[in-house]
Protein backbone atom coordinates (compact mmCIF):
# COMPACT_ATOMS: atom_id res chain seq x y z
CA UNK A 1 0.00 0.00 0.00
CA UNK A 2 1.69 3.20 -1.22
CA UNK A 3 0.91 6.74 -0.06
CA UNK A 4 -0.34 7.75 -3.53
CA UNK A 5 -3.14 5.18 -3.17
CA UNK A 6 -4.55 7.05 -0.15
CA UNK A 7 -6.62 10.11 -0.99
CA UNK A 8 -7.62 13.09 1.12
CA UNK A 9 -5.20 12.52 4.01
CA UNK A 10 -2.10 14.40 2.81
CA UNK A 11 -1.59 16.49 5.98
CA UNK A 12 -2.07 13.53 8.32
CA UNK A 13 0.31 11.33 6.29
CA UNK A 14 2.97 14.06 6.36
CA UNK A 15 2.67 14.35 10.15
CA UNK A 16 2.86 10.57 10.68
CA UNK A 17 5.83 10.20 8.33
CA UNK A 18 7.78 12.76 10.36
CA UNK A 19 6.95 10.86 13.54
CA UNK A 20 7.60 7.34 12.22
CA UNK A 21 10.01 7.20 9.26
CA UNK A 22 12.93 9.17 10.73
CA UNK A 23 13.04 7.23 14.05
CA UNK A 24 12.89 3.94 12.13
CA UNK A 25 15.48 4.73 9.47
CA UNK A 26 17.85 7.07 11.30
CA UNK A 27 17.42 7.01 15.10
CA UNK A 28 21.04 8.17 15.57
CA UNK A 29 19.94 11.73 14.72
CA UNK A 30 17.88 11.78 17.93
CA UNK A 31 20.50 10.01 20.05
CA UNK A 32 23.25 12.40 18.90
CA UNK A 33 21.36 15.32 20.42
CA UNK A 34 20.40 13.40 23.55
CA UNK A 35 16.73 13.07 22.52
CA UNK A 36 14.53 10.01 22.80
CA UNK A 37 13.04 8.93 19.45
CA UNK A 38 9.21 9.01 19.34
CA UNK A 39 7.79 5.73 20.62
CA UNK A 40 4.21 5.82 19.36
CA UNK A 41 1.45 7.55 17.40
CA UNK A 42 -2.26 7.27 18.19
CA UNK A 43 -4.64 7.58 15.24
CA UNK A 44 -8.22 8.33 16.21
CA UNK A 45 -11.37 9.17 14.32
CA UNK A 46 -14.68 7.69 13.12
CA UNK A 47 -14.75 4.21 11.52
CA UNK A 48 -13.86 4.05 7.82
CA UNK A 49 -11.70 7.19 7.63
CA UNK A 50 -8.43 5.36 6.80
CA UNK A 51 -6.62 4.76 10.12
CA UNK A 52 -5.66 1.13 9.35
CA UNK A 53 -4.82 2.05 5.74
CA UNK A 54 -2.33 4.73 6.85
CA UNK A 55 -0.65 2.43 9.39
CA UNK A 56 -0.10 -0.31 6.78
CA UNK A 57 1.15 2.24 4.23
CA UNK A 58 3.64 3.71 6.74
CA UNK A 59 5.09 0.27 7.53
CA UNK A 60 5.46 -0.59 3.84
CA UNK A 61 6.92 2.75 2.71
CA UNK A 62 9.41 2.84 5.58
CA UNK A 63 10.66 -0.62 4.56
CA UNK A 64 9.97 -1.82 8.10
CA UNK A 65 8.86 -5.17 9.49
CA UNK A 66 5.13 -4.88 10.28
CA UNK A 67 3.32 -6.62 13.13
CA UNK A 68 -0.45 -6.21 13.24
CA UNK A 69 -2.32 -6.83 16.49
CA UNK A 70 -6.10 -6.86 16.51
CA UNK A 71 -6.97 -6.14 20.16
CA UNK A 72 -9.14 -9.15 21.08
CA UNK A 73 -6.95 -11.66 19.15
CA UNK A 74 -4.21 -11.86 21.75
CA UNK A 75 -6.52 -12.14 24.78
CA UNK A 76 -6.28 -15.57 26.40
CA UNK A 77 -8.34 -17.19 29.16
CA UNK A 78 -5.18 -18.49 30.87
CA UNK A 79 -3.58 -16.37 33.57
CA UNK A 80 -0.49 -14.50 32.32
CA UNK A 81 -0.68 -15.77 28.73
CA UNK A 82 -1.96 -12.49 27.25
CA UNK A 83 0.88 -10.53 28.87
CA UNK A 84 3.39 -13.10 27.60
CA UNK A 85 2.04 -12.75 24.04
CA UNK A 86 2.57 -8.99 24.24
CA UNK A 87 6.15 -9.45 25.52
CA UNK A 88 6.85 -11.93 22.68
CA UNK A 89 5.54 -9.44 20.10
CA UNK A 90 7.84 -6.69 21.38
CA UNK A 91 10.77 -9.16 21.49
CA UNK A 92 10.09 -10.09 17.85
CA UNK A 93 9.83 -6.40 16.95
CA UNK A 94 13.29 -5.67 18.43
CA UNK A 95 14.76 -8.71 16.73
CA UNK A 96 13.47 -7.68 13.27
CA UNK A 97 13.99 -3.92 13.77
CA UNK A 98 13.13 -1.50 12.25
CA UNK A 99 9.56 -2.52 13.09
CA UNK A 100 6.12 -0.93 13.16
CA UNK A 101 3.72 -2.52 15.66
CA UNK A 102 0.17 -1.65 14.69
CA UNK A 103 -2.51 -2.20 17.36
CA UNK A 104 -5.97 -1.91 15.83
CA UNK A 105 -8.96 -1.15 18.11
CA UNK A 106 -6.54 -0.46 20.97
CA UNK A 107 -9.44 0.68 23.20
CA UNK A 108 -10.60 -2.98 23.44
CA UNK A 109 -7.15 -4.01 24.72
CA UNK A 110 -6.36 -1.06 27.00
CA UNK A 111 -9.51 0.45 28.53
CA UNK A 112 -9.34 2.77 31.53
CA UNK A 113 -8.14 0.76 34.50
CA UNK A 114 -10.62 2.21 36.96
CA UNK A 115 -13.48 1.20 34.63
CA UNK A 116 -12.01 -2.16 33.51
CA UNK A 117 -14.50 -5.04 33.85
CA UNK A 118 -11.85 -7.49 35.13
CA UNK A 119 -8.27 -7.76 36.39
CA UNK A 120 -7.09 -9.03 32.97
CA UNK A 121 -7.55 -5.61 31.29
CA UNK A 122 -5.62 -3.91 34.12
CA UNK A 123 -2.70 -6.36 33.76
CA UNK A 124 -2.65 -5.92 29.94
CA UNK A 125 -2.56 -2.11 30.26
CA UNK A 126 0.28 -2.31 32.81
CA UNK A 127 2.26 -4.71 30.59
CA UNK A 128 1.88 -2.49 27.52
CA UNK A 129 2.91 0.60 29.51
CA UNK A 130 6.03 -1.23 30.73
CA UNK A 131 6.91 -2.47 27.25
CA UNK A 132 6.48 0.95 25.62
CA UNK A 133 8.35 2.71 28.42
CA UNK A 134 10.90 0.13 29.45
CA UNK A 135 12.05 -1.03 26.03
CA UNK A 136 13.47 2.36 25.13
CA UNK A 137 15.46 2.49 28.34
CA UNK A 138 16.65 -1.12 28.24
CA UNK A 139 19.78 -0.23 26.32
CA UNK A 140 18.96 -2.70 23.54
CA UNK A 141 20.53 -1.48 20.30
CA UNK A 142 17.35 -2.09 18.28
CA UNK A 143 14.77 -0.86 20.79
CA UNK A 144 14.84 2.68 19.36
CA UNK A 145 13.85 1.29 15.96
CA UNK A 146 10.42 0.12 17.17
CA UNK A 147 7.40 2.41 16.75
CA UNK A 148 3.91 1.58 18.00
CA UNK A 149 0.88 2.87 16.06
CA UNK A 150 -2.50 2.57 17.77
CA UNK A 151 -5.87 3.10 16.13
CA UNK A 152 -9.22 3.71 17.82
CA UNK A 153 -12.53 5.45 17.29
CA UNK A 154 -12.97 5.87 21.07
CA UNK A 155 -9.87 7.75 22.26
CA UNK A 156 -11.53 8.77 25.54
CA UNK A 157 -12.02 5.09 26.47
CA UNK A 158 -8.21 4.55 26.51
CA UNK A 159 -6.25 4.54 29.75
CA UNK A 160 -4.81 8.02 30.39
CA UNK A 161 -1.33 6.64 31.15
CA UNK A 162 -0.98 5.55 27.50
CA UNK A 163 -1.79 9.03 26.20
CA UNK A 164 1.24 10.85 27.56
CA UNK A 165 4.47 11.87 25.76
CA UNK A 166 7.00 9.04 25.87
CA UNK A 167 4.35 6.48 25.02
CA UNK A 168 1.95 7.80 22.40
CA UNK A 169 3.90 10.99 21.65
CA UNK A 170 1.44 12.34 19.11
CA UNK A 171 -2.29 11.95 18.61
CA UNK A 172 -3.44 12.45 15.03
CA UNK A 173 -7.11 12.86 14.23
CA UNK A 174 -8.22 11.13 11.04
CA UNK A 175 -11.56 12.93 10.71
CA UNK A 176 -14.45 12.92 8.27
CA UNK A 177 -13.07 14.44 5.04
CA UNK A 178 -14.24 17.83 3.77
CA UNK A 179 -15.15 18.56 0.14
CA UNK A 180 -11.49 18.85 -0.98
CA UNK A 181 -10.61 15.60 0.83
CA UNK A 182 -13.56 13.78 -0.75
CA UNK A 183 -12.50 14.98 -4.21
CA UNK A 184 -8.99 13.62 -3.59
CA UNK A 185 -10.41 10.27 -2.36
CA UNK A 186 -12.76 9.93 -5.36
CA UNK A 187 -9.96 10.81 -7.79
CA UNK A 188 -7.72 8.16 -6.20
CA UNK A 189 -10.43 5.47 -6.12
CA UNK A 190 -11.63 6.02 -9.69
CA UNK A 191 -8.11 5.84 -11.19
CA UNK A 192 -8.16 2.05 -11.48
CA UNK A 193 -11.71 1.94 -12.93
CA UNK A 194 -12.63 2.64 -16.58
CA UNK A 195 -14.85 5.73 -16.42
CA UNK A 196 -16.16 8.71 -18.37
CA UNK A 197 -16.21 11.15 -15.45
CA UNK A 198 -14.71 14.61 -15.94
CA UNK A 199 -13.00 16.62 -13.19
CA UNK A 200 -16.16 18.73 -12.94
CA UNK A 201 -18.28 15.58 -12.40
CA UNK A 202 -15.98 14.49 -9.57
CA UNK A 203 -16.24 17.96 -7.99
CA UNK A 204 -20.06 17.78 -8.11
CA UNK A 205 -20.03 14.32 -6.49
CA UNK A 206 -17.56 15.49 -3.81
CA UNK A 207 -19.74 18.51 -3.06
CA UNK A 208 -22.87 16.36 -2.64
CA UNK A 209 -21.34 13.64 -0.46
CA UNK A 210 -21.47 15.41 2.95
CA UNK A 211 -20.61 13.07 5.82
CA UNK A 212 -19.13 10.32 3.62
CA UNK A 213 -15.87 8.78 4.86
CA UNK A 214 -13.28 7.01 2.67
CA UNK A 215 -14.90 3.59 3.18
CA UNK A 216 -18.30 4.99 2.10
CA UNK A 217 -16.83 6.50 -1.07
CA UNK A 218 -15.07 3.20 -1.85
CA UNK A 219 -18.47 1.48 -1.47
CA UNK A 220 -20.03 4.08 -3.81
CA UNK A 221 -17.38 3.38 -6.49
CA UNK A 222 -17.85 -0.38 -6.08
CA UNK A 223 -21.64 -0.08 -6.33
CA UNK A 224 -21.31 2.19 -9.41
CA UNK A 225 -19.08 -0.46 -11.02
CA UNK A 226 -21.74 -3.13 -10.42
CA UNK A 227 -24.44 -0.88 -11.90
CA UNK A 228 -22.24 -0.26 -14.95
CA UNK A 229 -21.73 -4.03 -15.49
CA UNK A 230 -25.48 -4.64 -15.12
CA UNK A 231 -26.31 -1.82 -17.56
CA UNK A 232 -23.87 -3.13 -20.17
CA UNK A 233 -25.13 -6.72 -19.77
CA UNK A 234 -28.71 -5.57 -20.43
CA UNK A 235 -27.57 -3.56 -23.47
CA UNK A 236 -25.77 -6.63 -24.87
CA UNK A 237 -28.91 -8.74 -24.44
CA UNK A 238 -30.85 -6.17 -26.49
CA UNK A 239 -28.24 -6.38 -29.25
CA UNK A 240 -26.33 -3.15 -28.50
CA UNK A 241 -22.82 -4.58 -28.52
CA UNK A 242 -21.01 -1.25 -28.86
CA UNK A 243 -21.88 0.05 -25.33
CA UNK A 244 -18.54 0.76 -23.60
CA UNK A 245 -17.94 -0.80 -20.17
CA UNK A 246 -17.14 2.37 -18.23
CA UNK A 247 -18.69 4.02 -15.18
CA UNK A 248 -20.62 7.21 -15.95
CA UNK A 249 -22.12 10.03 -13.86
CA UNK A 250 -25.55 8.37 -13.67
CA UNK A 251 -24.02 5.18 -12.22
CA UNK A 252 -22.25 7.21 -9.52
CA UNK A 253 -25.36 9.24 -8.64
CA UNK A 254 -27.53 6.10 -8.36
CA UNK A 255 -24.87 4.42 -6.21
CA UNK A 256 -24.64 7.47 -3.94
CA UNK A 257 -28.41 7.31 -3.43
CA UNK A 258 -28.06 3.75 -2.09
CA UNK A 259 -24.94 4.15 0.10
CA UNK A 260 -25.67 6.22 3.19
CA UNK A 261 -22.92 8.15 5.04
CA UNK A 262 -21.71 5.98 7.94
CA UNK A 263 -21.12 9.04 10.17
CA UNK A 264 -24.90 9.62 10.18
CA UNK A 265 -26.17 6.05 9.89
CA UNK A 266 -27.52 5.85 13.45
CA UNK A 267 -29.59 9.02 13.30
CA UNK A 268 -30.07 9.76 9.60
CA UNK A 269 -33.69 9.93 8.51
CA UNK A 270 -34.89 9.39 4.97
CA UNK A 271 -36.51 12.80 4.48
CA UNK A 272 -39.33 12.81 1.90
CA UNK A 273 -38.19 14.76 -1.15
CA UNK A 274 -39.96 18.09 -0.69
CA UNK A 275 -38.93 21.05 -2.88
CA UNK A 276 -39.62 24.77 -2.52
CA UNK A 277 -42.10 24.42 -5.40
CA UNK A 278 -44.16 22.02 -3.21
CA UNK A 279 -44.67 24.73 -0.57
CA UNK A 280 -47.41 27.12 -1.64
CA UNK A 281 -46.77 30.84 -1.13
CA UNK A 282 -44.80 32.09 1.92
CA UNK A 283 -42.18 33.59 -0.43
CA UNK A 284 -40.65 35.86 2.24
CA UNK A 285 -40.11 32.99 4.71
CA UNK A 286 -38.59 30.82 1.97
CA UNK A 287 -36.18 33.62 1.03
CA UNK A 288 -35.09 34.13 4.67
CA UNK A 289 -34.46 30.39 5.08
CA UNK A 290 -32.42 30.26 1.85
CA UNK A 291 -30.31 33.21 3.03
CA UNK A 292 -29.67 31.54 6.39
CA UNK A 293 -28.82 28.01 5.21
CA UNK A 294 -28.12 27.82 1.47
CA UNK A 295 -26.06 31.01 1.06
CA UNK A 296 -23.36 30.10 3.65
CA UNK A 297 -22.81 26.79 1.82
CA UNK A 298 -22.87 28.20 -1.71
CA UNK A 299 -21.07 31.53 -1.08
CA UNK A 300 -18.80 31.13 1.98
CA UNK A 301 -16.28 33.60 0.51
CA UNK A 302 -18.90 36.41 0.65
CA UNK A 303 -19.44 35.88 4.40
CA UNK A 304 -15.67 35.77 4.95
CA UNK A 305 -15.10 38.92 2.88
CA UNK A 306 -17.69 40.88 4.83
CA UNK A 307 -16.49 39.51 8.18
CA UNK A 308 -19.87 38.08 9.25
CA UNK A 309 -20.87 34.65 10.46
CA UNK A 310 -23.87 32.71 9.15
CA UNK A 311 -26.94 32.45 11.44
CA UNK A 312 -26.72 29.54 13.88
CA UNK A 313 -30.40 29.08 14.59
CA UNK A 314 -33.81 29.85 13.11
CA UNK A 315 -37.14 29.64 14.93
CA UNK A 316 -40.34 29.26 12.94
CA UNK A 317 -43.45 29.99 15.01
CA UNK A 318 -47.09 30.39 14.15
CA UNK A 319 -50.48 28.65 14.24
CA UNK A 320 -50.64 24.88 13.61
CA UNK A 321 -50.83 23.74 9.99
CA UNK A 322 -49.01 26.70 8.41
CA UNK A 323 -46.20 24.66 6.73
CA UNK A 324 -43.43 25.07 9.36
CA UNK A 325 -42.37 21.40 9.24
CA UNK A 326 -42.91 21.22 5.46
CA UNK A 327 -40.52 24.17 4.96
CA UNK A 328 -37.87 22.48 7.11
CA UNK A 329 -38.11 19.38 4.89
CA UNK A 330 -37.84 21.52 1.74
CA UNK A 331 -34.82 23.28 3.22
CA UNK A 332 -33.06 19.94 3.85
CA UNK A 333 -33.80 18.71 0.31
CA UNK A 334 -32.78 21.91 -1.48
CA UNK A 335 -29.68 22.66 0.60
CA UNK A 336 -28.30 19.13 0.10
CA UNK A 337 -27.23 18.99 3.75
CA UNK A 338 -27.45 16.09 6.15
CA UNK A 339 -30.75 16.37 7.99
CA UNK A 340 -31.25 15.29 11.62
CA UNK A 341 -34.82 15.51 12.86
CA UNK A 342 -35.31 15.61 16.64
CA UNK A 343 -38.78 15.24 18.13
CA UNK A 344 -38.55 17.20 21.39
CA UNK A 345 -39.73 14.66 24.00
CA UNK A 346 -37.68 11.73 22.59
CA UNK A 347 -34.50 13.12 24.19
CA UNK A 348 -35.84 12.74 27.73
CA UNK A 349 -34.74 9.72 29.75
CA UNK A 350 -35.54 8.53 33.30
CA UNK A 351 -31.80 8.05 33.97
CA UNK A 352 -29.88 11.00 35.40
CA UNK A 353 -27.57 12.53 32.79
CA UNK A 354 -28.88 10.49 29.85
CA UNK A 355 -31.09 13.31 28.49
CA UNK A 356 -28.15 15.76 28.41
CA UNK A 357 -25.99 13.06 26.82
CA UNK A 358 -28.63 12.56 24.06
CA UNK A 359 -28.53 16.31 23.23
CA UNK A 360 -24.71 16.27 23.23
CA UNK A 361 -24.67 13.21 20.94
CA UNK A 362 -27.01 14.83 18.38
CA UNK A 363 -24.75 17.89 18.12
CA UNK A 364 -21.56 15.76 18.05
CA UNK A 365 -22.83 13.80 15.07
CA UNK A 366 -24.04 16.98 13.34
CA UNK A 367 -20.58 18.55 13.76
CA UNK A 368 -18.86 15.40 12.49
CA UNK A 369 -21.06 15.21 9.38
CA UNK A 370 -21.32 18.95 8.66
CA UNK A 371 -22.80 20.75 6.80
CA UNK A 372 -25.96 19.59 8.52
CA UNK A 373 -29.34 20.84 9.67
CA UNK A 374 -30.76 19.86 13.07
CA UNK A 375 -34.54 20.26 13.06
CA UNK A 376 -36.29 20.44 16.44
CA UNK A 377 -40.02 19.99 15.93
CA UNK A 378 -42.18 21.21 18.83
CA UNK A 379 -39.10 22.71 20.52
CA UNK A 380 -41.28 24.14 23.31
CA UNK A 381 -41.32 20.61 24.84
CA UNK A 382 -37.53 20.88 25.36
CA UNK A 383 -37.05 24.53 26.23
CA UNK A 384 -39.66 25.51 28.83
CA UNK A 385 -38.63 28.55 30.90
CA UNK A 386 -36.28 27.50 33.69
CA UNK A 387 -37.64 27.35 37.21
CA UNK A 388 -41.23 27.02 36.01
CA UNK A 389 -41.52 23.59 37.66
CA UNK A 390 -39.83 24.60 40.91
CA UNK A 391 -36.25 23.46 41.59
CA UNK A 392 -33.99 22.07 38.90
CA UNK A 393 -35.84 19.64 36.65
CA UNK A 394 -34.58 17.39 33.86
CA UNK A 395 -36.01 19.93 31.36
CA UNK A 396 -33.84 22.68 32.92
CA UNK A 397 -30.69 20.58 32.55
CA UNK A 398 -31.56 19.66 28.95
CA UNK A 399 -32.11 23.34 28.14
CA UNK A 400 -28.75 24.27 29.71
CA UNK A 401 -27.04 21.59 27.61
CA UNK A 402 -28.79 22.89 24.47
CA UNK A 403 -27.70 26.48 25.21
CA UNK A 404 -24.10 25.31 25.69
CA UNK A 405 -24.12 23.39 22.40
CA UNK A 406 -25.50 26.38 20.49
CA UNK A 407 -23.14 28.97 21.93
CA UNK A 408 -20.58 27.33 24.21
CA UNK A 409 -16.83 26.79 24.22
CA UNK A 410 -16.96 24.33 21.30
CA UNK A 411 -17.82 26.23 18.11
CA UNK A 412 -20.79 25.20 15.99
CA UNK A 413 -19.42 25.25 12.42
CA UNK A 414 -21.56 24.52 9.36
CA UNK A 415 -24.42 23.29 11.58
CA UNK A 416 -27.74 25.14 11.46
CA UNK A 417 -30.49 24.61 14.00
CA UNK A 418 -34.04 25.03 12.71
CA UNK A 419 -36.81 24.87 15.30
CA UNK A 420 -40.59 24.98 15.00
CA UNK A 421 -43.22 25.74 17.64
CA UNK A 422 -46.73 27.08 18.05
CA UNK A 423 -46.07 28.13 21.69
CA UNK A 424 -43.21 30.66 21.50
CA UNK A 425 -44.31 32.32 24.76
CA UNK A 426 -43.12 29.40 26.97
CA UNK A 427 -39.63 29.16 25.42
CA UNK A 428 -36.81 30.34 27.70
CA UNK A 429 -35.56 33.83 26.78
CA UNK A 430 -31.90 32.71 26.87
CA UNK A 431 -32.52 30.57 23.77
CA UNK A 432 -34.07 33.43 21.79
CA UNK A 433 -31.10 35.78 21.98
CA UNK A 434 -28.89 36.54 18.92
CA UNK A 435 -25.96 34.13 18.77
CA UNK A 436 -28.22 31.19 19.51
CA UNK A 437 -31.51 31.67 17.67
CA UNK A 438 -30.55 34.50 15.29
CA UNK A 439 -33.73 34.62 13.25
CA UNK A 440 -37.26 34.36 14.62
CA UNK A 441 -39.79 34.12 11.78
CA UNK A 442 -43.56 34.25 12.11
CA UNK A 443 -45.24 31.78 9.75
CA UNK A 444 -48.84 32.98 9.66
CA UNK A 445 -51.92 31.74 7.81
CA UNK A 446 -51.46 31.99 4.04
CA UNK A 447 -52.79 35.07 2.24
CA UNK A 448 -55.04 34.82 -0.84
CA UNK A 449 -52.16 34.38 -3.30
CA UNK A 450 -50.55 31.70 -1.11
CA UNK A 451 -53.87 29.84 -0.77
CA UNK A 452 -54.31 29.98 -4.54
CA UNK A 453 -50.82 28.48 -4.95
CA UNK A 454 -51.58 25.74 -2.37
CA UNK A 455 -54.80 24.78 -4.18
CA UNK A 456 -52.95 24.78 -7.52
CA UNK A 457 -50.21 22.45 -6.19
CA UNK A 458 -52.78 20.13 -4.61
CA UNK A 459 -54.99 19.97 -7.71
CA UNK A 460 -52.04 18.88 -9.85
CA UNK A 461 -52.29 15.53 -8.03
CA UNK A 462 -56.10 15.35 -8.39
CA UNK A 463 -58.56 14.94 -11.25
CA UNK A 464 -60.64 18.15 -11.22
CA UNK A 465 -63.31 19.37 -13.62
CA UNK A 466 -62.88 22.60 -15.63
CA UNK A 467 -65.62 24.38 -13.61
CA UNK A 468 -63.39 24.43 -10.49
CA UNK A 469 -62.18 28.02 -10.08
CA UNK A 470 -58.96 28.54 -8.09
CA UNK A 471 -59.71 32.23 -7.52
CA UNK A 472 -63.10 31.41 -6.00
CA UNK A 473 -61.63 28.70 -3.72
CA UNK A 474 -58.88 31.06 -2.50
CA UNK A 475 -61.48 33.78 -1.70
CA UNK A 476 -63.89 31.45 0.12
CA UNK A 477 -61.13 29.81 2.22
CA UNK A 478 -60.17 33.07 3.97
CA UNK A 479 -58.57 32.31 7.37
CA UNK A 480 -57.64 28.72 6.56
CA UNK A 481 -54.14 27.36 7.18
CA UNK A 482 -52.18 25.47 4.51
CA UNK A 483 -53.07 22.12 6.10
CA UNK A 484 -56.76 23.10 6.12
CA UNK A 485 -56.63 24.05 2.42
CA UNK A 486 -55.24 20.58 1.65
CA UNK A 487 -57.95 19.07 3.86
CA UNK A 488 -60.67 20.92 1.87
CA UNK A 489 -59.39 19.24 -1.31
CA UNK A 490 -59.47 15.83 0.42
CA UNK A 491 -63.03 16.45 1.68
CA UNK A 492 -64.18 17.50 -1.81
CA UNK A 493 -62.77 14.25 -3.24
CA UNK A 494 -64.60 12.21 -0.58
CA UNK A 495 -67.90 14.04 -1.31
CA UNK A 496 -67.43 13.21 -5.02
CA UNK A 497 -66.91 9.52 -4.17
CA UNK A 498 -69.99 9.53 -1.89
CA UNK A 499 -72.05 10.82 -4.80
CA UNK A 500 -70.77 8.22 -7.27
CA UNK A 501 -67.91 5.76 -6.72
CA UNK A 502 -67.21 5.62 -10.47
CA UNK A 503 -67.06 9.44 -10.87
CA UNK A 504 -64.15 10.52 -13.08
CA UNK A 505 -63.66 14.16 -11.94
CA UNK A 506 -64.22 16.32 -8.87
CA UNK A 507 -66.73 19.10 -9.63
CA UNK A 508 -67.13 22.66 -8.33
CA UNK A 509 -70.18 21.64 -6.26
CA UNK A 510 -68.07 19.18 -4.28
CA UNK A 511 -65.60 21.92 -3.35
CA UNK A 512 -68.51 24.25 -2.41
CA UNK A 513 -69.97 21.54 -0.15
CA UNK A 514 -66.55 20.94 1.46
CA UNK A 515 -66.10 24.67 2.14
CA UNK A 516 -69.58 24.99 3.68
CA UNK A 517 -69.08 22.07 6.05
CA UNK A 518 -65.51 23.03 7.05
CA UNK A 519 -64.71 24.47 10.50
CA UNK A 520 -61.73 26.83 10.71
CA UNK A 521 -59.33 25.95 13.53
CA UNK A 522 -57.38 29.24 13.45
CA UNK A 523 -59.45 31.68 15.50
CA UNK A 524 -59.05 35.50 15.69
CA UNK A 525 -57.95 35.02 19.34
CA UNK A 526 -55.10 32.78 18.17
CA UNK A 527 -53.89 35.37 15.64
CA UNK A 528 -54.12 38.07 18.34
CA UNK A 529 -52.04 35.88 20.68
CA UNK A 530 -49.16 35.80 18.14
CA UNK A 531 -49.52 39.56 17.48
CA UNK A 532 -49.26 40.23 21.24
CA UNK A 533 -46.18 37.98 21.48
CA UNK A 534 -44.54 39.92 18.63
CA UNK A 535 -45.28 43.22 20.33
CA UNK A 536 -43.98 42.01 23.72
CA UNK A 537 -40.80 40.56 22.23
CA UNK A 538 -40.13 43.48 19.89
CA UNK A 539 -40.00 41.09 16.90
CA UNK A 540 -40.72 42.09 13.35
CA UNK A 541 -43.25 40.13 11.34
CA UNK A 542 -41.98 38.77 8.05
Amino acid sequence: MAYDKIGGLGDQIKMIREMVELPLQNPQVFLRYGLKPPRGVLLYGPPGTGKTLIARAVAQEAGAHAIVINGPEIVSKFYGETEQKLRDIFAEAEEHAPTVIFIDEIDALCPKRDEAPSELEKRVVTTLLTLMDGASESGHQHSSKVVVIGATNRPNALDEALRRPGRFDREVEIGIPNSVGRLSILSTLIKSTPHSLSQQDLEILAGKSHGYVGADLAAVCREAGLKCIKRCAQANKQGHLDVPLCVNMQDMQEAMGEIRPSAMREILLEVPKVYWSDVGGQADIKQRLKESVEWPLEHPEAFERLGIRPPKGILLYGPPGCSKTLMAKALATEAGSNFIAVKGPELFSKWVGESEKAVREVFRKARAASPSIIFFDEIDALTVKRGSEGGTSVADRVLSQLLNELDGVEALVNVTVVAATNRPDIIDDALLRPGRIDRILYVGPPDIDSRKEIFRIQMKKMSCDTDVDLEELALKSEGCSGAEAVSICQEAALFAMEEDLSIDKIKRRHFTKALESFTRRITPEMIQFYADFQARSGLQSV
